[in-house]
């Protein structure tokens, strides 16, 4: 299957040409396929945020190409603009770009600029905010009386009316509780298993997203240092440590019992994993 999306030698300079020239992104290549759900994973300055900024044509870039559909997204201006309704982006903090007078408005923006039909806005507007559990009561009200949760489901409603190909999402779940991370995520989720779109979810941490993903990129130093699913990326923690990066602590357990001799895969990042990998052993004792 040919992807939906893909960069071919993506590179990005800041400041080119001047005393504080600075590459954020080397010889990037990537490509996602329809449908895929793809965590991109690295710590602060890696690059992620720089690299998915080229995807809808928010940044140039110094060189290489970003393709959609097997196209370039420059091979036209009226391509390019297509393509920002197709690739969707909700920046970290989208809270902060709420600017109408009530929560529809604000989800519908998008798709007016797309010119549908009222009603096209509105079945649009109703289904992203049943997709992020906004409660119909609230279209009504202005963004601003809202708690920061619901004002970023607003935001990633606004970015989902729009019904684009790909989406992503830059560190979705920043500054939330627990509770109201797990529920922006079961959202997103909900909503890529619904719709068959692909989904592009930047994060700092493995553990939120290892169980929804299909696969895992790891940004390091401005360039992908891993890529492949959560099971071959968590099997080599110890580099991800290097990085800076935090694997899920049922993996670290996991990796502790191997060095204290019990069989169990390392590469395993669920509580559940851990505990069929344990009954197994345990049955496996009691049998013999």
């Amino acid at each position: 299957m040919a992807p939906i999306i893909k960069t071919e030698n993506l590179r990005h300079l800041y400041s080119e040409g001047t005393p504080f020239e600075y590459v954020a992104i080397d010889d990037i290549c990537f490509e996602a396929e329809k449908g895929e759900f793809v965590g991109i994973i690295g710590h602060t300055g890696s690059g992620k945020s720089t690299f998915i900024q080229h995807l809808n044509g928010l940044l140039k870039p110094t060189a290489g190409r970003v393709l959609f559909g097997g196209r370039d997204i420059y091979e036209s201006k009226a391509f390019t603009r297509d393509v920002r309704f197709k690739v969707g982006l909700v920046f970290q903090y989208p809270e902060y770009q709420l600017f109408e007078e009530t929560v529809y408005q604000d989800i519908a923006f998008g798709p007016k600029n797309m010119k549908l039909s009222e009603e096209q806005i509105d079945i649009r507007v109703r289904g992203a905010a049943n997709f992020v559990g906004l409660d119909e009561d609230l279209l009504g009200k202005s963004p601003f009386e809202l708690s920061g949760g619901q004002k970023r489901r607003v935001a990633i409603a606004g970015v989902m009316a729009m019904q684009p190909d790909v989406l992503i999402l830059d560190e979705p779940t920043a500054g939330l509780d627990p509770e109201g991370r797990e529920s922006v995520l079961a959202n997103i989720k909900r909503y890529h298993d619904a719709v068959n779109c692909t989904v592009l979810l930047v994060t700092h941490s493995m553990e939120e997203i290892a169980r929804s993903v299909d696969r895992l990129v790891v940004f390091n130093r401005g360039r992908i240092a891993m890529n492949g699913t959560p099971s071959e990326i968590f099997r080599r923690g110890e580099e991800l440590e290097s990085m800076g990066l935090s694997v899920p602590q049922i993996s670290l357990v996991a990796r502790r019992l191997k060095e204290l001799g019990l069989p169990i895969d390392p590469s395993v990042f669920t509580v559940e994993q851990v505990q069929s990998a344990l009954l197994a052993l345990r049955g496996g004792a009691a049998d013999a």
